[in-house]
């Protein structure tokens, strides 16, 4: 068996389950993990790991585990080891995530100006979408060294669920995700003090934790919705997967931030889509690589709160369209973006970049 070293700064932030996801169920490679910091232990426990103080450090932990390729999470971390790819002349793969992408101005500031070593030396790139393909394609970026590769979804785990209007007509909206600016959560709270107004019994579940949730719960104090929004913190994988259950619609007005953050293709509309609900999201990055107008689920423009509201209550109204739109994004999940295949197809990357 092989063996790839798997670097990541922190192993593993609670959002980055779909990078643990892979590790661990390679079935043909063997695989450590290098980091210089670890948080979650007991929600992503792996073994080996190995923390590493410095570039040295981790050459010396590099030789003695003979890996034979590295695969670096987010373009900024492989930037900064270049030098241990050629002092150890190891194969290097870089995956890209979004936030990494050089359009992002803070994240350009990072790579310090070895963007363009970057793309020479690095012998494959993954992207998860082809919006994130063309970024890297203007920034220099051969083009025959990138691979887009999304990240799968569990779909027994995340198993298909009929919608339809609850008796009681309490309509549940659920969003996941981070509470930072390019997931567009306040835009979202706006489109629902509109939606409410004419639903009075509908409800928004918010999952997810970050430094804009003082801001959120402010606004919505402000728009005396506190009885009609929940904000349930940052969750489990498996709570996901209750509340996802449990909601009758899927919300993300993902938005691209004042320095040019962006999505890739957001796991939690997968996930969402895998278990039947009908979606509504933005026109953003990669997301309209998921998700088809009309057919899926809606999408709408950036900040646009009207036309966010405006969908939400077309589905309010029309609860006999949801079942078909569920179906149609399950089948869309099952087909592209199934965790068994993708994992292949990364085992198949990392053959085709060992070989190079």
């Amino acid at each position: 068996m092989s063996e790839v070293a798997v670097v990541r700064e922190r192993f593993l932030p609670a959002s980055e389950t779909f990078i643990y996801s892979e590790l661990v169920n390679l079935k043909n490679l063997s695989a450590i993990v290098c980091t210089k910091k670890i948080i979650n232990s007991d929600r992503f426990p792996f073994k080996p790991i190995h923390v590493y103080k410095n570039k040295n450090h981790l050459c010396s932990i590099l030789q003695k585990q003979k890996v034979k390729l590295i695969h670096v999470r987010f373009g900024t971390t492989a930037a900064q080891l270049l030098d241990v790819k050629k002092k150890l002349n190891l194969p290097m793969l870089t995956s890209f995530h979004g936030f990494d992408l050089p359009s992002n101005q803070r994240s350009f500031a990072k790579y310090k100006g070895k963007l363009k070593r970057l793309f020479e030396e690095g012998e494959a790139f993954t992207v998860t979408s082809n919006n994130m393909k063309k970024i890297l394609l203007n920034y220099g970026c051969p083009k025959e060294k990138i691979v887009v590769h999304h990240s799968g979804i569990d779909v027994e785990r995340f198993r298909f669920q009929q919608r339809t209007m609850p008796e009681d007509g309490k309509i549940i909206l659920l969003s996941v995700g981070r509470l930072v600016e390019k997931k567009g959560m306040k835009y979202l709270i706006d489109a629902f003090c509109r939606v409410q107004k004419i639903y009075p019994n509908i409800r928004l579940r918010i999952a997810g934790d970050g430094p804009l949730r003082n801001k959120l719960m402010k606004q919505v104090k402000s728009l005396k919705l506190n009885d009609k929004v929940k904000f349930l913190g940052e969750v489990s994988h498996d709570q996901v997967v209750k509340e996802m259950l449990e909601a009758h619609v899927f919300v993300l007005a993902s938005v691209t931030g004042k320095y040019g953050n962006q999505e890739g293709i957001p796991n939690v509309l997968k996930e969402a889509m895998a278990t039947g609900l009908p979606v509504v999201s933005t026109s953003h990055a990669g997301i309209p690589e998921l998700v088809r107008d009309k057919k899926s689920g809606y999408l709408v423009p950036e900040r646009d709160s009207t036309a966010l509201a405006d969908r939400i209550l077309h589905l309010a109204d029309t609860p006999e369209t949801w079942g078909k739109l569920g179906k149609t994004g399950r089948k869309t999940i099952k087909r592209s973006f199934n965790s068994e295949n993708q994992i292949e197809e990364l085992e198949r990357i990392y053959d085709l970049v060992m070989q190079m």
